[in-house]
């Protein structure tokens, strides 16, 4: 009896544990069939990542290769000083980190708003045409020309200037020189701009800016301030030849001519595509190197 008892009370128990076993996989099937139809939306990406920004041609992020960013020609090659260009290109990365400095050329109008102590507001702000941007790293500097009144105002500025608070292209413009100081022998209207002139929309980066090739005529000057038409090569945007006769045009090419063998001196030919190069993956190690300074500096402090 007692052994029938024990198998009877064996089954029945064996029966609830089956019961339960079905009851707790029911919900589980009947979810799974509901999350098989559900697809999670994905999430849109607004921000616009530096390896997804594309630049056409002429045009480089300024991150990671700039013309400031290109050293001055020494020879003999072990003259040059790289450790300096190293460090002088870290310094320029970590201020174009800290402050935006937007994409100019030769051309463009820009307005700069410098620090000024003497100021009523503390702060002054100049527009004009860049004349010319010239010098290596930290020295790089340019020029704003703008004539108000009838007179023209030059104004000068360090690239990475810390007294500079804002710098804003008004016009993106590029032309064919990259030297527009003949724009002083030129009409003022060429630089004659409104202080309260308001920024144009820039073209996107992916989009290849045409070159300016219309010729500015010089204002006929007894003196000018250079002897473009003895200068090789003759500036392409500026025109002075309507304002010499057809003898000192033949005596302007025949001086020209003899100054052309510079085109084949090979000391002149500062090639720097390697260099490019070089730089771009130098400039991609200090992003790096800055990066993990920050966020090292960043734990430390918090």
């Amino acid at each position: 009896m007692m052994n029938k008892s024990w198998l009877f009370s064996l089954s029945r128990w064996t029966q609830s544990l089956s019961k339960e076993a079905k009851c707790a996989r029911a919900p589980i099937l009947h979810l799974s069939k509901r999350s098989s139809t559900f697809k999670a939306p994905t999430r849109p990406d607004l921000k616009t990542t530096e390896s997804e920004t594309t630049y056409a041609k002429g045009r480089e992020n300024p991150m990671l290769f700039c013309e400031e960013y290109i050293p001055p020609q020494v020879q003999p090659d072990w003259h040059r000083n790289k450790l300096k260009y190293r460090l002088e290109r870290m310094d320029c990365l970590r201020r174009r980190k800290a402050f935006n400095i937007p994409e100019f050329y030769p051309g463009s109008i820009v307005a700069v708003t410098v620090a000024d102590k003497h100021a009523p507001g503390k702060s002054i702000r100049f527009n004009g045409r860049v004349l010319y941007k010239d010098g290596f790293g930290l020295g790089c500097k340019f020029a704003l020309r703008n004539v108000i009144d009838g007179e023209g105002i030059e104004v000068v500025y360090h690239l990475y200037g810390p007294y500079i608070q804002k710098m804003e292209v008004l016009h993106l413009e590029k032309w064919v020189d990259t030297d527009l100081r003949y724009l002083r022998d030129a009409d003022p209207s060429y630089c004659t701009i409104d202080p309260d002139m308001q920024p144009k929309a820039l073209p996107p980066t992916s989009v290849e800016l045409e070159l300016f090739r219309e010729r500015v005529k010089l204002n006929k000057s007894p003196r000018w301030q250079f002897q473009y038409q003895k200068h090789w090569p003759p500036p392409y945007n500026a025109d002075f030849q309507s304002h010499f006769l057809e003898d000192e045009l033949i005596e302007s090419e025949r001086f020209s001519a003899m100054e052309s063998w510079r085109k084949y001196d090979i000391c002149r030919h500062y090639d720097v595509t390697e260099m490019k190069e070089e730089i771009v993956a130098e400039m991609k190690a200090n992003k790096s190197r800055i990066e993990k300074a920050d966020s090292t500096l960043k734990q430390e402090t918090s």
